[in-house]
Parts: C-alpha cells; structure tokens; sequence
C-alpha cells in the first residue's frame, strides 16, 4: 500500500512539474488580444476623463487597493519634469517605476489579454487610466523616431519564428546594458534574452528617483521582425538569444473608451460603409439599365 502511494504521488508530482515547464514556454506572436490603444483621436478628451476630479484615475483607485497602495506610496513623490507633461504624467511613472513586481505582472497580463473586444475592455481590463498616461509618457519622451538597442533577460523560453513579425503586446522593462540582463538567464541556467532594437524605448530611470528594477519601457503598439534565434549552450548554462528589429507601430484599435464617439478609426469605418452601400446602389442600378 505504501509503495502504491509512493508510485502515485511520484506520478502526480511528474504531472505537475512538466505541466510547469510547459507553461514557461511562451510564442512569439502579434499579441492579437493585447489594449493598444494609441489615443491619436481623442487624446485631450481622454486626458480629461482620466485626470479631472472625480475622474477615471480616482475611479480605479478607489476600486483597486493595490492600484490606491502603489499611488498613495509613489505617485508624485519625485520631483522631476517631463517636457510637455504634466503632474500625472509624472505621478504615474513614478508610481509604476517604484511599484511591486506583482502588480506590474497582473497589470501587463491584462494589457496583453484584455484588448480582444470592447465589451471584454470595458468590463474587465481595471487600470485605463494607467494605460492611458503610461502610453502618452512613451508619446512625449519618443514618438518614435529615437531608436536604440536594449535588451530583455527572462527565465521563461520562448519560441518563434526567423522572419516572422511580433508584439509583446505589453509595457516591456528592458536595460541597455546587456551584461545585467544576461545575468538574469545565466543565473537561472535557462530562459530567454531579447536583443531589440526599439524605436519606442524611453529611459525612465531618471524620472523614477528610486526605482532600480525598470531602466526603459517599450511600448505594447510596437512591432518587430525575428531577424535570428541562438542556442546558448555551456555547462552551467542553456538559454536562447532572439534578436528582434524595429518594423512599425500597430494599433488595432483607438479610443476604446468613447465607442459611441465618430473619431478617427470609427468615422473611417463609417465612411468605408456608405461608401461600399453607395457602390451596391450604382452597380445594381447598372446591371438593371443593362438587362433593360
């Protein structure tokens, strides 16, 4: 009986511990369901909604404790300027730069998941306001047209494609040195390290006073090519090496907090439509003249 039970735990134990791996093995891909609203059309009016009294950043706090810990903690404890900011800008870099590693992993889970439709934003993605100001942060100190090389160590492995394009479809913290980051995976024994070249980087370690764990943030909208995949491999140590080159910026969606609003993407659809209705009309009535 005792062996029985000894061969069933061994067998669940097994169980679990490959399940894990599995689960550290992560693909490359476009981050279809990512929030990458780039607020092009409606940003004053988004930047209202979120920063007027009463607004949706206290809205969020108020219904969040961890979200209410982190800015109560950080937020405009730092006293630093970004050009052509405001406080808010500020206060939430602040706040995010010094925040807890738990809580940038369930915000960035949501922002890579909680995009897929606007019922799915609405209802279940908590932290607009944050999303908004950090992507308007990346906006003011590079809108793209700064490009540098950074790198990204994690322990997860990660699969893909040479040639293929991809998203991270997140807030990504990366260092320009590369010595730090590859430490990350050599110490693990395994994993994964990104060399990016970033058009959307933005160091904003000197506007976060203390924050020693985020140096530079790559923005979730940014797309990249797999230009090479490398096995690492030595006797302590086996890792991958992805090397990934700026391509474009993407944004499958704009202003997800107004739907009902004609702006931007939506007055293009609405425009499209008529157009494509109009055409029916004068085909059908060519095809009747025709048959005529």
């Amino acid at each position: 009986m005792g062996a029985l039970s000894l061969k069933l735990f061994l067998c669940l134990f097994l169980i679990v511990v490959s399940h894990d791996v599995t689960a550290e093995v992560r693909i490359l891909d476009m981050s279809p369901d990512a929030v990458d609203d780039t607020y092009s059309e409606c940003r004053d009016k988004m930047m209202q909604t979120v920063i007027k009294p009463d607004g949706l950043l206290q809205e969020e706090i108020k219904a969040n404790k961890d979200f209410a810990e982190m800015w109560r903690s950080h937020g405009g404890t730092c006293e630093k300027q970004i050009y052509g900011g405001i406080p808010y800008h500020l206060a939430a870099l602040q706040a995010y730069g010094n925040s807890k590693p738990k809580f940038r992993k369930v915000f960035n889970q949501m922002v890579q998941t909680k995009g897929k439709n606007i019922t799915i934003y609405e209802k279940e993605f908590p932290f607009k306001s944050l999303h908004f100001l950090l992507t308007d942060i990346i906006r003011l100190l590079n809108n793209g047209t700064v490009c540098s090389r950074v790198y990204f160590g994690t322990v997860k492995t990660y699969r893909g494609n040479t040639g293929s394009k991809v998203r991270f479809g997140k807030f990504l913290q990366a260092r320009i040195q590369e010595s730090s980051e590859t430490e990350v995976v050599e110490l693990e024994g395994e994993g994964t390290l990104f060399n990016i070249t970033s058009c959307s980087a933005v160091n904003i370690e000197n506007y976060t006073c203390t924050s020693e764990e985020i140096e530079h943030l790559i923005s979730p909208t940014e797309v990249f090519v797999v230009q090479s995949i490398k096995e690492v491999k030595s006797e302590d140590a086996s890792y991958k090496i992805i090397t990934l080159t700026h391509s474009r910026f993407l944004s499958n969606h704009d202003c997800y907090v107004f739907p009902s609003s004609i702006h931007g993407g939506s007055s293009k659809l609405v425009l499209r439509s008529v157009v494509l209705a109009l055409m029916g009309t004068i085909l059908g009535l060519y095809h009747f003249t025709v048959m005529q």
